[in-house]
């Protein structure tokens, strides 16, 4: 595994983690829905109101839909890693706040995408590999002539 792939990992288990932290703090537990009826609400109401406005139209699903299609369609799927690794995150986010279709959708595009792109990045190395190592015998196999 490339160290590339570790961080990428590392960062979906960051933002998955994120998304269920906060989820579990400022938006699961019921006070939070009295607490920010009101109309004087605390400031932690904005963040959590602005993930549910966006959790009921879909924009999660959207979002992480538009970013795996990216990763996905882009020529010689040539999409920047980060695009990638963003796809599989906002995926996974997507479904976290019930915007599952589009998510697991997203999820599974990014995470396509990744595998392909590592593939054609090992098929190439193997290539370039094996290019290096025919010139080395050729080489080898001149001096054999001469001698």
């Amino acid at each position: 595994m490339r160290k590339q792939d570790l961080i990428g990992i590392l960062a979906i288990a960051l933002v998955t983690g994120g998304m269920l932290l906060y989820r579990h703090l400022g938006v699961e537990p019921l006070r939070w829905g009295s607490v920010c009826i009101a109309a004087d609400a605390p400031w932690p109401c904005q963040p959590r109101a602005w993930l549910m406005w966006m959790q009921h139209w879909g924009l999660w699903g959207i979002g992480a839909m538009l970013l795996g299609l990216w990763a996905f369609l882009a020529p010689g799927r040539s999409a920047p890693f980060a695009v990638r690794v963003a796809a599989v995150a906002a995926g996974i986010v997507a479904v976290m706040n019930y915007n599952a279709t589009w998510g697991v959708l997203a999820t599974t595009l990014g995470i396509w995408s990744w595998i392909e792109a590592r593939s054609a990045l090992s098929e190439a190395e193997a290539a370039e590999h094996q290019g290096s190592q025919a010139g080395h015998h050729h080489h080898d196999h001149g001096e054999l002539r001469g001698a």
